[in-house]
């Protein structure tokens, strides 16, 4: 019985460190998540569309090694991007920038968007009044003395001749 207790003790105590232990979340320094956010969003030139981080390609790893050594060296973000800026143009970054005529491609997406909402949702609005509309006029044009009676008899029974078949 002892030998049980003593067991079940020492598994919770191992559980329990276990536990701390996968909750600690700051295996990765801060260093590190800098140099990550700086590597996928700069683009390697050399493969269109992938970040530096994505590409396996001789020039994005110098890229990254200039990138770990910046952020060693204690450079800004901002610093980082703007060299890369200065020697590859604007296009190295993934994101456009928040300035001048790149602001268009920050602003337009939105407002095209809401455009879009608001044009669907005029639409089936107007299509709900034409079909309550219709629905209210169903009489195809017919009135009661359209039909004779001689006519809806007929119709009547092809109806009924072709139901029993």
């Amino acid at each position: 019985m002892n030998l049980k207790m003593i067991g079940l003790l020492s598994l919770q105590i191992l559980f329990l460190n276990f536990a701390c232990f996968a909750s600690n979340t700051n295996f990765v320094s801060d260093e590190e998540k800098k140099v990550n956010t700086l590597n996928s969003v700069l683009m390697c030139p050399v493969c269109p569309g992938e970040s530096i981080d994505q590409s396996q390609n001789e020039i994005a790893t110098n890229m990254r090694k200039i990138v770990k050594g910046f952020v060693e060296e204690g450079k800004s973000e901002e610093e980082i991007k703007d060299y890369f800026v200065d020697k590859y143009g604007p296009v190295i970054l993934l994101e456009p920038a928040t300035s001048g005529i790149s602001m268009y491609a920050w602003i337009v997406p939105p407002i095209a968007l809401g455009f879009a909402v608001l044009v669907v949702v005029f639409a089936v609005s107007l299509m709900r009044r034409r079909q309550k509309s219709a629905a209210e006029n169903h009489t195809y044009g017919l009135t009661e003395d359209s039909i004779s009676e001689e006519e809806k008899e007929k119709y009547f029974s092809v109806i009924d001749r072709i139901s029993n078949e």
